[in-house]
């Protein structure tokens, strides 16, 4: 697998995922004299530290090399110094680089190649330029690539050279550093620090790295990082001072605003935090107008509230103004302020000159604290626009985009936590309608949780059930459900269960008196995340009907009864009648036996009449079980 690399001139070391040594190949076991079989699977850290850091001598591009194995950076070609086991310098290119083919892919490829020939070549041939040309001249190429270039000093720290740029700057020359020392000089903010540090560095021997503050001959300041350090002979003694300036003035710029909006997102995010824990809006408006200034860098924010029947603002909440002109103060609308131009051109509004401002008239409200620069947004409402935000400063700024956004942020926080605000209220009225609904009811009507019990309960639960509504809170209706409903009552839960309505369930309570009452329920699912945690009901009394259901059953009963009971009598009448009126037929006495025979025909109407009485009877019947009012 990794013969190929045996066939390199250059001394190779792959690194396997795992950072261990996989392999060296020929090359770099005969240059370092490393068995490869000896160093195979180590670690790399103990290969440096046992096998090759001996071969590296300490500077010279060997803490560049070492770093790269331990952490597996990649390297393009970096010069090093190797002493290699026979005693001879030699210089080799060092590169590192990541293996992407398959079947190397996440391995590590470290590659030396030997250098040393072109490297001394070189160095003779800069060493010849410098010699014709000047070393001025060479340091005066190479500096002027660098913004505000290079320095360098004698040991004493006696400049011998500085870039013209960086001269400039300053505004001095050459001879003059060299008379009282460049950084004597550099006008500098902290002078007695830098010079002591410069001096501490020339004492020591050590690095010199320090950032300068410096003005431009503008007036505008720049950061000029400047660094370097000693020159050493092969005694190790220094022969000079040498390094840069580097014009570092944007990238702290950039760091600045970078710190500047996480400030002003993490202030959003805190401002949200509180909006969401339901803060009063006049904390949040005061919260948001001292967060606005303070991350804006103005000493002025504001919260306008637009009163669309007056065409003006009132001034809500405010930072830097007259405590007694909150709550108070009014803002003329339309042109005549830059809050009601804003409401006009529906976009951010920024004014760099309240003093030349030609789009609207600047109010008094800004006139009187001396306002130049500001920025305004809308703060925006369900329907209509609530108001505007604003921040000002007397001296003049531009506010840029990155401005608008932190400023718009906080007015969308604003605007959401004042419709947050008007929805909850509008919730309450509704409930506050529906408690004084339900307190009128003739139906009971409660809320109940699985976990906690009934929560509400309307006081029609007294005249149904006997019970006031504080003895039933936190209780459970199951506790109160009479044996014979619990079937029914289990299976609604079920369907309650499923978030599915219950409508006409039909149930009994046992009432405080002891006694009983019949409850009609419609009942639905209290849903939350999805889930069912509870049931709201309406329940309504419906014992009288049951016992009015149970007194027409009883009657009915008793009319099936009768009935049957008119055919029997039909029955056992005809038949003593028919004994009588033969026996009448033997009777001599003819008077006599016209007579019975007279009332027998009597009683047989009286018969026939209990008959059509009784079919009468069944017809009815049948009507009323057919009409469902049995």
């Amino acid at each position: 697998m990794y013969r190929c690399f045996d066939k390199l001139d250059d001394a190779v070391i792959i690194l396997d995922r795992d950072n261990t040594v996989a392999r060296l190949n020929r090359s770099f076991q005969e240059i370092f004299g490393i068995d490869d079989e000896t160093v195979r699977s180590m670690e790399t850290e103990e290969f440096t530290t046992s096998h090759l850091a001996r071969f590296l001598p300490k500077g010279e591009g060997a803490d560049r090399v070492i770093e790269a194995l331990r952490y597996r950076q990649e390297v393009s070609h970096a010069a090093c110094r190797i002493e290699t086991p026979d005693g001879e310098v030699r210089w080799f290119s060092f590169s590192c680089r990541m293996m992407t083919e398959e079947p190397y892919t996440g391995m590590a490829l470290v590659r030396l190649r030997d250098i040393t020939s072109g490297y001394s070549e070189a160095a003779w041939n800069a060493s010849e330029v410098e010699a014709e040309v000047g070393a001025e001249t060479i340091f005066a190429g190479i500096g002027e690539l660098v913004p505000y270039g290079i320095w360098i000093c004698d040991p004493d720290g006696t400049v011998l050279y500085i870039s013209p740029s960086f001269l400039d700057l300053i505004g001095t020359t050459l001879e003059e550093c060299r008379q009282s020392g460049w950084l004597g000089r550099t006008p500098l903010g902290d002078p007695a620090g830098v010079l002591a540090d410069w001096g501490r560095c020339l004492d020591a021997g050590c690095r010199w790295d320090r950032e300068l503050r410096v003005p431009g001959p503008g007036g505008e300041y720049r950061t000029i990082l400047s660094r370097g350090g000693p020159i050493r002979d092969e005694d190790g003694r220094i022969i000079l001072w040498a390094g840069i300036n580097l014009d570092i003035t944007a990238r702290r710029e950039a760091e600045q605003i970078t710190a500047v909006r996480a400030a002003q997102q993490a202030v959003i995010a805190d401002l949200g935090r509180l909006a969401l824990a339901g803060t009063d809006l006049s904390e949040l408006m005061n919260a948001l107008v001292r967060a606005v200034a303070g991350h804006l860098g103005v000493k002025y924010a504001k919260v306008l509230r637009y009163l669309p029947d007056e065409d003006a603002f009132l001034l809500e909440a405010a930072v830097g103004f007259n405590e007694t002109r909150v709550g108070k103060e009014k803002v003329e609308g339309g042109t005549d302020s830059q809050a009601g131009y804003t409401l006009l051109s529906h976009e951010p509004v920024i004014v760099e000159d309240l003093r030349t401002e030609t789009r609207f008239t600047g109010p008094a409200l800004l006139r009187d604290e001396g306002i130049v620069s500001g920025i305004s947004v809308i703060i925006q409402g369900k329907r209509a626009p609530y108001g505007v935000l604003g921040a000002h400063t007397r001296t003049h700024r531009r506010f840029t985009q990155d401005d608008i956004n932190f400023i718009q942020a906080a007015a969308n926080i604003l605007a959401q936590a004042i419709e947050r605000r008007a929805t909850e209220e509008a919730l309450l009225a509704s409930e506050e309608k529906f408690r004084a609904i339900a307190q009128r009811s003739f139906d009971m009507i409660y809320t109940c949780y699985h976990d906690s019990g009934i929560a509400y309960i309307s006081p029609a639960v007294t005249r149904m059930l006997g019970y006031t509504p504080e003895e039933l809170i936190g209780r459970k209706c199951r506790d109160y459900l009479s044996p014979v409903s619990l079937p029914a009552w289990e299976e609604a839960e079920k369907k309650l269960a499923r978030g599915e309505p219950v409508e006409g369930l039909e149930v009994e309570f046992h009432r405080k008196d002891g006694f009983v009452a019949f409850v009609e329920l419609n009942e639905s699912a209290i849903l939350e995340h999805g889930k069912v945690v509870g049931v709201q009901a309406v329940g309504r009394d419906i014992t009288e009907r049951k016992q009015n259901e149970q007194l027409r059953r009883q009657a009915f009963s008793q009319i099936e009864r009768n009935i049957e009971q008119f055919a029997v009598l039909g029955d056992h009448i005809r038949q003593p009648l028919q004994v009588t009126l033969g026996r009448a037929e033997l009777i001599e006495d003819t008077e006599t036996a016209a007579v019975i025979r007279e009332q027998v025909e009597r009683i047989n109407d009286y018969i026939r009449q209990l008959d059509r009485g009784w079919v009468e009877s069944r017809k009815v019947r049948e009507f009323l079980r057919r009409h469902d009012l049995e």
